[in-house]
């Protein structure tokens, strides 16, 4: 079980209060979600904030990620961030790069796991993976989809 506990440092909070599609109770797998870290490529572990929520499907946690950026409930270039995803399309399983401030990722939470723990591990395996290609998601000037 992992260590991390909602508090209001680590957690994104939609701005409407209506649960989004998809959305059920719970922090233990199955299902999917979303993180946002907060400067992606410094050194160290980076700064979670989690959805402490899961959903159905990959679809509706992508869904409720573009939410959260169009209503600004994180990320000052949220806007611009969800029409780049919205441009791209939602695939199972993505992290949206905007250059060094964050990194947005959906992650499947298998069951028995808990949603920090796979955010954590998701996102650790993608930023060791595109360590090649962190100097051109950071001067890449718009976000980007991988």
């Amino acid at each position: 079980m992992s260590p991390a506990s909602r508090t209001p440092y680590n957690m994104v909070t939609p701005r409407g209060d209506a649960p989004s599609p998809g959305q059920r109770d719970g922090v233990v797998g199955p299902g999917w979600s979303w993180a946002a870290f907060s400067t992606p490529w410094a050194d160290g572990r980076p700064s979670p904030k989690y959805r402490w929520t899961l959903f159905d499907t990959a679809a509706d946690a992508v869904d409720d990620l573009l939410s959260c950026l169009d209503d600004g409930a994180v990320g000052r270039r949220g806007a611009l961030c969800s029409s780049v995803l919205r441009k791209r399309g939602a695939p199972r399983e993505l992290v949206l790069c905007d250059a060094a401030e964050w990194a947005y990722a959906v992650h499947e939470v298998r069951a028995g796991v808990h949603l920090a723990d796979a955010a954590d591990t998701y996102f650790a395996r993608w930023r060791t993976n595109m360590a090649g290609h962190r100097f051109t998601i950071v001067n890449a000037g718009v976000p980007t989809v991988w």
